[in-house]
């Protein structure tokens, strides 16, 4: 799978969860990674800079699969497919989209692994 190919297919997992309703009580979303390779968004009606834990507090979670990430494409150790899920969020982002629209609306966008740090990609 080429990596264009990979962003069009996350681009589009993306697409379909975010045209779920979403509570108006939601101000941040959280793109969790877990082992083997996944990703899945989930949003929280809470954020702050200085607790981490905000992305625990699930107020939004769409009725989609976590997507898988191909070893293949995103690599085979935790910070490669940090670094690679952090640039498939970042390019979402810029893509013209309702869903893209959506998390440039909220007060923050963070990606990280569900048992690590978390890594705020908007603001940027």
């Amino acid at each position: 799978m080429a990596a264009s190919t990979l962003q069009s297919e996350f681009d589009t997992w993306l697409d379909g969860a975010l045209s779920q309703p979403i509570p108006s009580s939601v101000v941040a979303f959280s793109f969790n990674l877990a082992e083997p390779w996944c990703i899945e968004v989930v949003g929280s009606d809470r954020y702050s800079d200085d607790d981490p834990d905000w992305a625990c507090e699930e107020s939004f979670r769409p009725d989609v699969e976590q997507l898988s990430l191909p070893e293949s494409e995103v690599g085979g150790t935790w910070e490669l497919v940090l670094e690679k899920a952090k640039r498939l969020v970042s390019a979402y982002l810029d893509r013209p989209s309702a869903g893209s629209t959506v998390l440039r609306r909220a007060e923050a966008v963070a990606v990280g692994f569900v048992d690590g740090d978390i890594h705020r990609v908007w603001p940027r």
